[in-house]
C-alpha cells in the first residue's frame, strides 16, 4: 500500500522538488537486505557438491574432485566476508586467488 501523507512539510519533496511518497521516503531509509546467495548460486553450489560426493565414492576421474573443489573455494567469498567483520575482504580475496590458481592447475593437469 503506497500512502501519501507527511507530518514535516519539508519532506513531502527530494532535493529536486519532486513530490516523494511516504512509502518511498520509508523504503530508503530501510532498504531491503540482499541474500547472501541467490537462489540461482544455491542451486549450482549444490549441483557441485552432489558432484563431488559422486566423484569422491565413484573414483573415477580426480580431476573433476578438483574443479569442484575450487569452485566450491570461490564460492565461499561471501560468506567469509560476511563473517570474518573486518578482515573478511583479505580472507575472500586470497579464497579468491587460491581457487583460481587451483582451477588453473587442474587445467594444466588435464592437458599434460
Amino acid at each position: 500500500m503506497r500512502y501519501r501523507w507527511f507530518v514535516d512539510q519539508d519532506k513531502q519533496t527530494d532535493e529536486y522538488g519532486v513530490p516523494v511518497s511516504r512509502a518511498e521516503y520509508d523504503e530508503a531509509l530501510h532498504p531491503k537486505k540482499k541474500p547472501v546467495y541467490e537462489p540461482k548460486e544455491m542451486l549450482a553450489i549444490a549441483v557441485v557438491a552432489f558432484i563431488l560426493i559422486y566423484e569422491w565414492f565413484a573414483g573415477d576421474s580426480a580431476l573433476v574432485m578438483y574443479m569442484c573443489v575450487s569452485f566450491l573455494t570461490f564460492e565461499l567469498r561471501p560468506f567469509a566476508r560476511l563473517c570474518l567483520g573486518k578482515h573478511g575482504r583479505a580472507v575472500g580475496n586470497a579464497l579468491t586467488g587460491f581457487s583460481i590458481a587451483m582451477f588453473l592447475g587442474t587445467l594444466l593437469w588435464i592437458f599434460m
